[in-house]
């Protein structure tokens, strides 16, 4: 069974290997909060585009919280009215559905996900 206790080389260890999707997906998202003024999410949410925009390494905390939130905000992306939603907006600003794939298959390569 799987150590639900990250090991200390995971804790400092980054990972960037998410693809030109999650990449896209967030420089999308940055510009549609440009057009609708930036009121769309969090101030840690805008600071997550641009480290997955700029291809920036993150912590295995970051891929969990990644996968935390877009787990529970798919239904905003998915029922949006348009692409000026906030909900459809700050989806994308955390690299979209291209990073809800990545990140479970992050969390399940390192022994992290519980899907018990």
């Amino acid at each position: 069974m799987p150590s639900t206790t990250p090991t200390r080389d995971q804790h400092f260890q980054t990972h960037a290997d998410y693809g030109e999707g999650v990449r896209n997906n967030a420089k999308r998202g940055i510009e549609l909060n440009e057009r609708n003024g930036n009121k769309c999410a969090t101030q840690t949410g805008k600071v997550r585009a641009q480290q997955l925009a700029n291809g920036e390494g993150v912590s295995l905390a970051t891929v969990k919280r990644m996968h935390s939130y877009l787990s529970r905000a798919e239904t905003y992306y998915d029922n949006a009215d348009s692409s000026s939603d906030c909900g459809y907006i700050s989806y994308l600003l955390w690299g979209g559905k291209a990073a809800l794939g990545w990140s479970r298959n992050k969390l399940r390569e390192l022994g992290e996900l519980n899907e018990g």
